[in-house]
């Protein structure tokens, strides 16, 4: 079932937009919400998210700017949306989703890659929203890098520069060339989306993990370049309370397909432990 899940209309610096996409699925006892990564829809979630299709009332969003949903405007400062207005324009959303229809607030949020991003910020900001947080290959905190890379990037970031200049004063099309030739796909993709690219792959969100105080479930794959098992065990290291695991043999994107029934193991194992209630609050 899809359905569109009216914004608010609240001016914020980055007004939110009139629907986001969504699809409602289950009826169990439990909420839950899911949000994508980069570059996707909430369809690269349907093989996990089905598994849960008994346990509970599930949205699953496009976020702004994938799938069905309109991306956010720019902020009066000129300023492309963030992970930040992400969470915000969700939390200008939420009461749509679940408290409007079934009174229920703490809920199961899930985020994989970039949705992580925007759940760690909401979890953060509403803690009272969310009984437990799940981050598959969870993005936010950037990767340690060595010296090589670092000095590559530093020259780059200079050969960038000299394209912008050159095509300023000659008219040329030497930026366009190089981003061809050195930009990631997701930046050659993002096109009216670059803006809020370039914004959340320089976020470092530690100091945001350490204010979330939901229970969190950190699963990454063994085999991740994306989003390394490192940056996972980082977040462990900041979030109050957190359990990872290492899923060996999956990468940034079959950890959600090959690897769902794994996945699925420790999503229920992780929630058995905190025994959620159907209005999402702890019993122990």
């Amino acid at each position: 079932m899809e359905q569109a899940v009216p914004g608010n209309e609240t001016q914020r610096q980055n007004p939110p937009c009139d629907a986001w996409a969504g699809e409602q699925m289950g009826g169990g006892p439990l909420p839950f919400v899911w949000l994508h990564g980069w570059g996707h829809d909430r369809t690269s979630l349907h093989r996990l998210s089905r598994l849960f299709r008994n346990d509970g009332l599930h949205w699953l969003l496009d976020q702004p700017g994938f799938g069905a949903t309109p991306r956010l405007s720019d902020g009066v400062d000129g300023q492309a949306a963030g992970s930040a207005e992400y969470a915000e324009n969700l939390a200008a959303i939420w009461n749509r989703l679940y408290s409007d229809s079934t009174g229920q607030e703490g809920v199961v949020l899930i985020g994989h890659s970039f949705g992580a991003r925007v759940a760690i910020q909401f979890a953060a900001r509403y803690p009272d929203k969310v009984a437990a947080l799940i981050l598959i290959s969870g993005a936010g905190i950037p990767p340690r890098r060595s010296a090589a890379f670092r000095i590559r990037a530093f020259f780059l970031r200079q050969l960038g520069r000299v394209a912008r200049f050159t095509d300023s004063i000659a008219g040329t099309a030497l930026t366009d060339a190089y981003r061809q030739r050195f930009g990631s796909a997701d930046y050659r993709m993002a096109e009216d989306m670059r803006g809020t690219l370039v914004r959340v792959i320089r976020e470092d969100l530690s100091a945001r993990a350490r204010e979330v105080r939901a229970p969190t479930l950190l699963l990454y794959g063994s085999e991740d370049r994306d989003t390394p098992p490192e940056i996972g065990r980082r977040y462990e290291a900041c979030l109050p309370i957190a359990r990872f695991h290492e899923l060996g043999g999956f990468g940034h994107l079959d950890i959600l397909d090959r690897g769902a029934y794994q996945c699925e193991a420790l999503i229920r194992g992780f929630l058995d432990d905190l025994e959620l209630d159907h209005t999402g609050k702890h019993r122990l």
